[in-house]
């Protein structure tokens, strides 16, 4: 455009070439307005892509047609000497919207500048649509926990209750535990993630409130950790699958039950195992209310972990085993 302006300038004065260029771009404003504001969000965006290349089309050329007239009838009369070497200067009006060359040129000019603002209209709806994400997923989290620690203190409650009515000399020690839990859950796991280091201090903690509900006749279990990186880790994720072990391996057991966890924390990768003994006897079968804590876990690990993590749980008559793989 500069050199155009460089050329014409023996010929034509600024005031000519302004004049003339302002309503070549008031054209490109019509154009673009007309296709980002309503042909591509009533068209393209509901994916009538036959329409949209129809009205498209259409609106583009029905503007090249107003400005082709325009510039004949009335420009090229005004500015002359402007329009002198000018592509179709000698065409006749019908000549000038059938010319496929005249049409490429005027539509290649026209046109470019949508390619811009449909770039930065793009951007600030991907912009939009990102924030709008994080906030879903940030409210969906809420609620998952708002859903999990109810659950984990009306589960916890229930052990309490259970001293209490028996009088037991150790219900002030669970009320002691129950209140380090409550102070991680409360307090302390409002973020999405904390350290591995606390998440082990609370399973520990539920542990020992559990070993003092249940004698050594009746629970065998087991915790190793090796941990060889401090990583962070979804709050309270862990500890879903062990209350599952202990509400479905140890409450309804007439026997010895059995638990065994397994932690590994190394370099960008934490696996842990739970595996407990199912009880063999009338009180075996679970309910779908008590799967909410499973469920609850694996749309965190959805949100938390989207593609980064591995959850197998294996069920046979006597075992439920559970192995979580998050890679971090």
């Amino acid at each position: 455009m500069l050199l155009y302006i460089n050329s014409k300038s023996n010929d034509t004065t600024y005031y000519d070439f302004t004049f003339v260029y302002s309503w070549k771009i008031l054209a490109q404003v019509i154009v673009a307005y007309g296709l980002i504001y309503w042909i591509i969000p009533q068209t393209l965006n509901k994916k009538k892509y036959f329409v949209f290349l129809f009205c498209a089309v259409g609106w583009l050329y029905l503007v090249f047609a107003l400005l082709m007239i325009l510039k004949y009838y009335y420009l090229e009369p005004k500015f002359p000497g402007f329009f002198d070497d000018w592509l179709g200067h000698k065409m006749s009006v019908p000549e000038r919207l059938t010319s496929f060359t005249l049409i490429f040129r005027e539509f290649s000019f026209i046109t470019y500048p949508i390619i811009i603002l449909g770039f930065i209209s793009f951007n600030r709806k991907q912009q939009r649509l990102l924030k709008l994400e994080e906030e879903k997923k940030s409210m969906e989290l809420k609620v998952l926990k708002n859903q999990l620690n109810p659950h984990f203190l009306f589960n916890t409650l229930n052990n309490l209750y259970t001293l209490t009515l028996k009088k037991d000399d150790k219900a002030p020690e669970v009320i002691a535990k129950l209140s380090e839990i409550l102070d991680f859950v409360l307090y302390r796991c409002t973020d999405d993630y904390v350290s591995i280091e606390k998440e082990i201090t609370l399973i520990e903690n539920y542990i020992a409130l559990e070993k003092l509900r249940y004698d050594e006749n009746r629970l065998d279990i087991s915790f190793t950790k090796d941990i060889l990186e401090n990583n962070k880790i979804s709050p309270l994720i862990l500890l879903t699958f062990i209350e599952n072990a202990f509400k479905h391996g140890v409450v309804n057991e007439t026997q010895k039950a059995k638990i065994q966890l397994n932690l590994v924390c190394k370099k960008n990768q934490i696996i842990f195992c739970i595996e407990n003994t199912k009880p063999q006897n009338e009180f075996a079968s679970v309910s779908n209310k008590s799967q909410i804590g499973l469920v609850n876990v694996r749309k965190q690990l959805d949100l938390l972990y989207p593609k980064k993590h591995q959850l197998e749980i294996e069920e046979t008559k006597t075992n439920f085993k559970v192995k979580l793989c998050l890679y971090l």
